[in-house]
């Protein structure tokens, strides 16, 4: 059984009030919402959707900015967390930085992307960017007290990630430069943590890295994707990292060894009050069916990182 549900959602809290999503709320200019959506993997012109998705990632994009309309509040931040469109062309990315420009003009808002292993960079940059950024695309924003960090983990050619290190050295001079403001990081691949034992073969490569620039300094939390499952966890020192679903097709990886793939459609709102993060998970589509399997051999981190990095 497949079918769209309409405001039906999954949530937690860590520290804070939840969003009244039944009446609209007074938001006080400590407040923000922050909406996080991962994983599209939004088809190439002329393509068929990946893993035999019966509805198209882009009518599945269009259904959850339909239920960000809906929302009882504007938001003051829209990311997405990468693996965008799934192997495209620069004219996809022209495709897709259109939608966006209505997104920022529709909801009066800052929208930043992310790069994942799945997207072309040089499609990318060729597509979306006015300009070549260099080696990664990584920048950072400010709103009130926060800080937003947007780093860029894709290694062409690997599934898994890194973070080089002149883009970690970047991170710890903005850091240092802004002890009072409380940083928030967006990144694909997720960090290591106790729900990622069966994923090391795919996931931040460099932990340790960046938890050592991290440590000392106010961070409010981690948001990342990749794997197509929700998860949260607190490692380092005492960095929260939430893990969002996707927005195309989630992964069932209880197997280690063979993944499981329904049709999905999942989106999650970041509210940030006073330092305090509260996060709700809003599930729009879930299939039943399994549409398609991975077979993965090993599951270890792997063992010769790419030059550079």
């Amino acid at each position: 059984m497949m079918g769209w549900l309409n405001f039906t959602f999954a949530s937690y809290i860590i520290g804070s009030r939840l969003v009244n999503l039944q009446g609209r709320e007074v938001i006080s200019m400590q407040r923000l919402h922050v909406i996080q959506i991962s994983d599209p993997h939004l088809t190439p012109h002329g393509q068929v959707s990946v893993h035999h998705q019966q509805i198209d990632p882009w009518v599945k994009l269009a259904t959850i900015i339909d239920d960000i309309r809906q929302l009882p509040f504007q938001p003051d931040l829209i990311v997405f967390t990468g693996d965008l469109i799934h192997d495209g062309g620069a004219d996809d990315y022209q495709r897709l930085h259109a939608v966006i420009h209505t997104m920022k003009s529709e909801f009066n808002c800052h929208v930043r992307v992310i790069l994942g292993n799945h997207d072309c960079r040089e499609a990318f940059y060729e597509g979306y960017l006015p300009a070549d950024p260099g080696p990664y695309y990584a920048n950072r924003m400010r709103l009130g007290n926060n800080d937003f960090y947007f780093l860029d983990s894709k290694v062409s050619g690997y599934e898994a990630g890194w973070l080089a290190p002149e883009q970690l050295k970047w991170l710890g001079k903005h850091l240092r430069q802004a002890p009072t403001k409380r940083a928030f990081l967006f990144l694909h691949h997720p960090l290591d943590g106790p729900t990622m034992t069966n994923m090391h073969y795919a996931i931040l490569q460099n932990t340790p890295a960046l938890l050592s620039v991290l440590r000392g300094h106010n961070v409010g939390g981690v948001f990342t994707g990749h794997v197509h499952f929700s998860t949260s966890y607190v490692i380092g020192d005492h960095v929260l990292n939430v893990v969002a679903g996707s927005a195309s097709y989630d992964v069932n990886c209880i197997n280690p060894h063979q993944h499981r793939i329904r049709e999905s459609s999942r989106y999650q709102i970041i509210t940030i009050d006073h330092g305090q993060v509260g996060i709700v998970e809003r599930q729009l589509l879930q299939g039943s069916a399994i549409i398609d399997q991975l077979s993965i051999g090993s599951t270890r981190f792997i063992g010769k990182r790419p030059t550079g990095y």
